[in-house]
C-alpha cells in the first residue's frame, strides 16, 4: 500500500534562550500513553535536575534501557528521539505519513510519523505505557548541552494529579482520585485545559502602561520568561525589527527564533486570581516575523491553533513557584515557592 499525504500536527513548543533573561517575579497568591497509579495512595516522589532552566527526569524502558527526558507541557504527546527509539520496535503509518512540528522557529519542520512502544518506569513502579512520537531533535538536542533522549510531555500531566515543585526539584505523582488543593495559602487558576496544552488566560501590562489581553501556554520546555507572538510588538512600540541592542537569539523545534527582549511590569491572570509583579529586571521576549510556525484552525482544528496565538510562559516565571495539575477538576493550584532554588548552569 503507498502511504497518503495526510498531515499529523505535533506542538512541539520548546525555546532556548542565549540571552539571560529573568523574572525576579514576586508573586501574589490570592485564594496515546497510560498512567499506571501507585497501588496505595501514597505519592510518588521523583527526582528532579534542573540545568540551564529545564527540567529533567530519568526514567527506565525495559527495550530502550535509561531515558533522560526534557519534562515539557508544551509539548502535546510524549516524544522519543530516534536514536534512543531505535533500540525498540519503531512502527510508521502508511495513513499520516508525516508530522509537522509547529512551534517556535523560522523553518517548516517536516518529518516521518512514526511512533515507539514505551512503558517507563521509575525503578519497579511503572509511569506510563503506550505509544511515544519518535522524532529527530537534529541540531536541537546540541543546544540543550545536556543529554536528552525525549520529552515527557502534556499527554503525561493529564493522566496523574502531578506537582512541579521547582524548589525541592520534585515531580510528584497522585492518582487523579486523591488529588486535592494544597493545605496551606495557595491560588487556584482554571486554565483552558484540551489535549493540545493547557492555556492560561492574562492581562500583561507593560513598562509603558499599555496592556493587552493574551492567552499564554504553559510551557516548561522553555527557559524563557514569556514569548509573545509578533502582534504585541505594536503594543510596547516595536517597529519589525526592534534596535539592536533589544535583539534576543534562541533556538526551538524549528530552528532559529529572533525576537526582541522588552521590559514587562506585571501579569494578571484570570481577573486577578494570580498576579505577578516584575521589577526593574524582569524582561520578556516578542518575537519577530516569521520566527513562530503559524497554523490555521481548518489544518490542525481550533484548538491547537489557539495554542499558537499569543505565546508562552516559560520556567524564567514557573520557577518561582510550585505547581500542582489536576486534570479531574481542571484546575490548577499554585504555591509561592518558600525559598529560591536557580537552576544549575553547568
Amino acid at each position: 500500500m503507498q502511504p497518503s499525504h495526510s498531515t499529523v500536527y505535533s506542538l512541539l513548543f520548546l525555546l532556548i534562550f542565549r540571552r539571560g533573561l529573568h523574572a525576579q517575579a514576586a508573586p501574589e497568591i490570592s485564594s496515546g500513553a497510560v498512567a499506571h497509579p501507585p497501588a496505595s495512595n501514597a505519592p510518588i516522589v521523583l527526582p528532579l535536575e534542573y540545568v540551564n532552566r529545564f527540567l529533567y527526569i530519568t526514567l527506565n524502558d525495559e527495550r530502550l534501557g535509561s531515558l533522560t527526558l526534557l519534562v515539557d507541557t508544551g509539548t502535546e504527546d510524549t516524544t522519543i528521539a530516534k536514536e534512543a527509539a531505535e533500540k525498540g520496535d519503531i512502527h510508521k503509518s502508511f495513513f499520516n505519513s508525516t508530522n509537522v512540528f509547529v512551534g517556535y522557529g523560522n523553518r517548516t519542520n517536516h518529518q516521518k510519523n512514526r511512533t515507539v512502544a514505551i512503558s517507563l518506569r521509575s525503578g519497579n513502579t511503572p509511569i506510563l505505557s503506550g505509544s511515544a512520537v519518535v522524532a529527530d531533535f537534529g541540531e536541537l538536542s546540541k543546544q540543550y548541552k545536556h543529554p536528552v533522549d525525549g520529552i515527557l510531555g502534556w499527554d503525561f500531566f493529564e493522566r496523574w494529579c502531578t506537582t512541579l515543585d521547582f524548589p525541592a526539584r520534585h515531580l510528584i505523582l497522585r492518582n487523579l482520585s486523591e488529588c486535592a488543593p494544597p493545605a496551606g495559602k495557595h491560588g487556584t487558576l482554571k486554565g483552558e485545559w484540551s489535549t493540545h496544552g493547557l492555556l492560561l488566560p492574562s492581562v500583561l501590562t507593560f513598562s509603558n502602561k499599555r496592556s493587552a489581553k493574551a492567552i499564554l501556554v504553559l510551557d516548561t520546555g522553555s527557559d524563557c520568561t514569556l514569548i509573545l507572538n509578533t502582534q504585541f510588538r505594536a503594543v510596547v512600540g516595536l517597529g519589525e525589527s526592534g534596535p539592536a541592542n533589544s535583539e534576543a537569539k534562541g533556538w526551538g523545534v524549528n530552528g532559529e527564533l529572533r525576537g526582541d527582549a522588552v521590559p514587562i511590569s506585571n501579569i494578571n491572570f484570570e481577573d486577578g486570581a494570580m498576579h505577578l509583579d516584575g521589577n526593574e529586571g524582569t524582561e520578556i521576549v516578542i518575537a519577530r516575523r516569521g520566527s513562530i510556525s503559524k497554523l490555521h484552525w481548518w489544518q490542525g482544528g481550533i484548538g491547537e491553533a489557539k495554542l499558537l496565538r499569543d505565546g508562552g510562559m516559560g520556567n524564567g516565571i514557573l520557577e518561582h513557584l510550585t505547581w500542582t495539575f489536576d486534570p479531574a477538576a481542571k484546575r490548577i493550584y499554585v504555591e509561592a515557592a518558600a525559598q529560591s532554588n536557580p537552576s544549575k548552569t553547568p
